[in-house]
């Protein structure tokens, strides 16, 4: 289940909702929620420290959590395959130096234009592996802000293409034994990335849900996020509208209650430009204090309502 949508939306409290709930539902069933969202707000939803890896969040030992830092690991990234080449061209003689030297200037612009959104891949490789391994049932997906999503879905041809050019240089140094560590973890990332293109366009795997709030840019922002997902072939089945006005409130504010019927406006219109696709909608009534710890979570899933029912 990968969730996604705008920065403040209500994303990560979602998925963690979701995730808890899930796990509570089915003892048996292993789950991990995973965050590639630079903000690691899944341990202000918890309400725990997060990390690499928390075992038996909320204390359900069905569930694990994992947070990672995409910018720590593209500095990583770099440095690493920045370090492989300064060693690989220094190990080199006895051939042409004006050839070694293109190689060289070569391969560090490679490495400077690592494609953007490469560390969200690396991620959900490991999530892969995850899987391979049998360690998980399940994982919820909390992802980075809707632009940064797009990008990690559009992505993994544009790696592949980076590590065809990349092994193409080395195959020409491929008797330096450097240059065999260099290709072979380039080879399995390759495969992890190809792993992930299959997990993420099989819709008896896969799921988008899809968070947004009852404003009309928020409702362009997911109608170019589906069109989207639909050249990926990502299936996209849920979208929740978060945030709007509880009717218990509306009933006792004036400003609430025109708030709310605004709300619902643009909640109708989601159904009539959704109308054709199969997607089930969900309500969520802004909360009256910040979604935080376990309970929390639980009410605030709990107080999802289907809509566009019937329409």
């Amino acid at each position: 289940m990968i969730f996604g949508g705008k920065g403040g939306v209500g994303k990560t409290t979602t998925a963690a909702s979701f995730a808890l709930a899930t796990a509570k539902a089915d003892r048996k069933r292993k789950l991990l929620i995973f965050s590639t969202d630079p903000a690691h707000s899944l341990s202000d939803s918890f309400a725990e420290q997060i990390g690499a890896l928390k075992k038996g969040v909320a204390r359900n030992k069905n569930l694990d959590a994992m947070e990672i830092d995409p910018a720590q690991w593209f500095e990583e990234l770099k440095q690493r395959y920045r370090s492989w080449t300064d060693d690989l061209f220094a190990s080199l003689s006895g051939r042409s130096g004006m050839e070694i030297q293109f190689d060289r200037e070569a391969m560090r612009e490679l490495v400077e234009l690592t494609p953007p959104g490469i560390d969200e891949i690396a991620a959900l490789g490991n999530i892969s592996e995850l899987l391979d391994e049998n360690a998980y049932d399940s994982i919820v997906l909390d992802t980075a802000p809707t632009g940064h999503l797009i990008r990690f879905l559009e992505l993994p041809e544009v790696a592949l293409s980076w590590i065809r050019t990349f092994m193409k240089l080395l195959l020409k140094y491929q008797n330096v034994v450097r240059a065999g560590e260099v290709a072979e973890e380039l080879v399995a990332l390759s495969k992890s990335i190809k792993r992930v293109l299959a997990l993420l366009t099989d819709p008896e795997l896969c799921e988008f849900v899809a968070v947004a709030i009852p404003e009309r840019m928020s409702l362009a922002e997911t109608m170019d996020l589906a069109k989207s997902l639909d050249k990926l072939k990502v299936p996209l089945r849920k979208i929740v509208i978060n945030g709007v006005v509880p009717e218990d409130a509306a009933q006792q504010c004036r400003f609430c209650k025109a708030r709310r019927k605004a709300q619902l406006e643009v909640a109708n219109e989601f159904c009539t430009k959704f109308r054709r696709r199969s997607i089930e909608f969900f309500l969520a009534p802004q909360q009256p204090q910040e979604i935080t710890g376990p309970p929390a979570l639980a009410n605030h899933l709990a107080s999802f309502t289907p809509f566009c029912e019937g329409q």
